[in-house]
């Protein structure tokens, strides 16, 4: 639900943007949920908002992968500037490999990133999550749930955002941090029930397609 809403308020105000842009004379586009002609994530990274990370998913410094995006295109001319990498995050996502130890489908590599497309990325197996998402009746989310990027919006975990982009050392504490008070791996007991399959030892799920 929570996620339906914030697609909703992405969408209204990229529409209202979209059309406050067309009185001005020029063409524009609103892009929102189920009526893209543009893949949002990519466009949202050459903006520089964020990073696309391991499990696909733009993810920003602030909020990891916990963004909705809404898109405008226009022919209005406008003052560009130069994108700015954030290689940290990529950093991080190399080294954490938390959203792969949880995806029940397995979808989201644990290898390093390869060049797909022209593209250095992660490749993920849509097919599989798309499968675990029609056998839950609903999205599955978990990746972006035990994503250390997730954490809220507080003081404690502010500073250590601020450490992960300033050092390589305070992003591979981190990572540990993280695992020794968040767990590695969290219960999968009750996805392996809505999926009606068994947990397997290391606390992981597998299922039969």
């Amino acid at each position: 639900m929570e996620s339906a809403h914030q697609y909703l308020a992405a969408g209204t105000i990229a529409v209202q943007v979209a059309q406050f842009i067309r009185n001005l004379g020029h063409a524009a586009r609103a892009h929102i949920d189920a009526n893209y002609r543009v893949v949002c994530p990519l466009v949202a990274r050459d903006a520089g908002l964020g990073e696309i990370g391991r499990m696909g998913l733009l993810m920003t410094p602030e909020l990891g992968p916990r963004v909705r995006i809404g898109v405008v295109t226009t022919s209005l001319p406008l003052v560009t500037d130069e994108r700015r990498r954030d290689y940290t995050m990529i950093d991080f996502c190399t080294h954490c490999r938390k959203c792969a130890d949880v995806c029940p489908s397995q979808a989201i590599s644990f290898d390093d990133r390869t060049e797909i497309d022209a593209v250095r990325r992660w490749r993920i197996d849509s097919e599989a999550c798309f499968t675990t998402w029609c056998k839950l009746g609903t999205d599955c989310g978990r990746c972006v749930a035990v994503c250390p990027y997730s954490h809220p919006d507080n003081l404690l975990h502010n500073l250590v955002r601020l450490g992960v982009r300033r050092s390589a050392l305070v992003r591979r504490a981190a990572i540990r941090l993280d695992d020794f008070f968040y767990g590695k791996r969290p219960p999968s007991a009750e996805l392996a029930d809505w999926m009606d399959v068994e947990p397997v030892s290391d606390g992981a799920a597998a299922y039969d397609r």
